[in-house]
């Protein structure tokens, strides 16, 4: 495991992500404030890597650019304002400059306006913090079972590339290019701006559930003789706008519970909307969670207070009968998080009909995840969650959600284990991970290879081994159309790092 060295070695430029696995030591960091400013930055730079920074919510090495340089984009700005939106066409649509973070983009669409109604995505994922930017070029997403990756609604987008010139890709004027510009990784350039499709500002009732594992996934196979019982997952998932799935250690290792989170649209009126934690709360959470994961005798009381308050909250809300709120609100539910580290795999799931999908695999991964932290609890493999989130496949060539039959799913299911960033000792830090990796070396192979998942870009299946050969999970045909545009705007690789280079996706 590659843990950072995290000493202070008086490098001005060292840049660590919001986690803490990552550390990047390039040789400078430029922080371009307008159009003018990067395509100067760009044509100064040939010979050069360069490597696009947002808010660092990146697990794998997808930033990093040890001896060469990282752009950092939070000081571009067009006036005083990151993200507006605005109509054409008939189109309801937000644009936002590279700095924006989702927080930003969710006020654009939102403030009062005498000129515009209220706007929204159809689906977002949970941190307001994130940079919107990072966000979609990695191919990230939120949930709906019918919607798509957030990447997905990307309507129009600009870099620019490596000459120095700004290119302009969208559906009106370049629609056989988008299914390659909206998932880039940062390798076409250095996206100026971003125009996604967007909605009129609607209701959600979040129903907040809290019960039995086996009654949403069926019975644990191991108790079965491997066989599965997938039926109530599927009504649950295909009965509702928006699910999501989370099971913490600290519900019990027989299975334990799960919490169900699942919105849906509708007219009535916000009612009943619960408070946000407060401030300091979370503060104390993040603190506690880094120590306990540094000193693994504090797990049993942390996992367990930890588990306490979630379903309290929960079952709260689900005494009322739910709530109701403006779609913002309910969808962008965490406001901060500690430091983690994540592994995510989207896990097909295809259609068999009708209105009726395949989810079996969905509940073999699941279990194949509790089961393994169950058999090594002592060792605290899993601190954080297991996650699961549904969306529609995408067209996007290099989405992990990838697939060309339209009525498929996945799945978007993720381990997550709370990360001692505050510990100095690098050493001391991979050791308290090292039941981590364990837990996603050994479920891996199952949820990657015998179920054909594809690993989310921007979490950190850098770690698995033997190497995941990536470049294997997705169709030729995409790696050479995503190429061909590749090399078109970066003929000399400005903007490929060393561990994109290692994936052997690109000429």
């Amino acid at each position: 495991m590659n843990i950072p060295d995290d000493s202070n070695d008086g490098n001005e430029n060292r840049w660590t992500n919001w986690a803490g696995n990552l550390t990047s030591v390039p040789d400078a960091i430029e922080r371009p404030t307008s159009v003018a400013e990067v395509q100067a930055l760009v044509r100064r730079s040939r010979g050069n890597k360069l490597r696009m920074i947002g808010t660092g919510h990146s697990f794998s090495p997808l930033i990093v650019n040890n001896g060469e340089t990282l752009v950092d984009m939070s000081n571009f700005a067009t006036g005083t304002r990151r993200a507006w939106r605005w109509r054409d066409k008939g189109l309801d649509l937000v644009s936002y400059l590279p700095s924006a973070t989702w927080a930003e983009v969710r006020d654009a669409l939102t403030a009062p306006d005498p000129a515009l109604p209220p706007m929204y995505l159809s689906s977002t994922g949970a941190l307001a913090s994130i940079n919107a930017t990072g966000f979609v070029a990695a191919g990230c997403h939120g949930t709906g079972w019918d919607q798509r990756t957030v990447s997905d609604f990307i309507y129009a987008i600009e870099f620019v590339a490596a000459d120095g010139q700004v290119h302009v890709f969208s559906e009106d004027t370049t629609p056989d290019d988008m299914a390659t510009v909206r998932v880039s990784l940062g390798t076409l350039g250095i996206i100026t701006k971003v125009t996604l499709r967007v909605e009129p500002l609607y209701n959600l009732h979040d129903e907040e559930i809290v019960t039995h594992t086996e009654s949403v996934m069926g019975p644990n196979p191991q108790s079965t003789d491997g066989e599965i019982r997938p039926q109530n997952l599927h009504k649950l998932v295909t009965g509702n706008d928006y699910v999501e799935l989370f099971w913490f250690p600290g519900s019990g290792y027989n299975n334990g519970e799960i919490w169900i989170k699942k919105f849906n649209r509708t007219m009535d009126e916000p009612r009943d909307i619960p408070l946000r934690p407060d401030g300091w709360i979370d503060a104390m959470a993040r603190t506690v969670m880094e120590w306990s994961a540094a000193y693994p005798v504090l797990w049993p009381p942390v996992l367990s207070l930890a588990w306490n308050t979630i379903s309290s909250r929960a079952r709260d809300i689900e005494a009322k009968g739910g709530f109701v709120a403006p779609a913002p609100r309910v969808l962008f539910y965490a406001d901060q998080a500690f430091p983690i580290l994540d592994l995510e795999v989207a896990i097909p799931i295809p259609a068999t009909g009708p209105g009726t999908w395949d989810v079996g695999n969905v509940v073999r991964a699941w279990y194949a995840a509790l089961n393994y932290a169950y058999k090594f609890q002592g060792d605290y493999p899993l601190t954080t969650c297991l996650h699961a989130r549904f969306t529609r496949t995408s067209p996007s060539l290099l989405s992990p959600a990838f697939s060309t039959a339209a009525d498929d799913r996945v799945c978007w299911m993720e381990i997550l284990s709370a990360y001692p960033k505050s510990e100095r000792d690098a050493n001391k830090r991979a050791q308290a991970m090292a039941p981590h990796m364990a837990m996603i070396n050994a479920v891996m192979p199952d949820w990657i290879g015998a179920w054909h998942g594809r690993p989310h870009w921007a979490k950190n299946w850098q770690y698995i081994t033997p190497h995941v050969d990536v470049k294997a999970l997705y169709p030729q045909d995409n790696l050479r159309k995503f190429d061909a545009l590749r090399r078109r705007l970066d003929p000399d690789g400005m903007f490929l790092n060393q561990f994109l280079s290692q994936q052997g996706l690109f000429s």
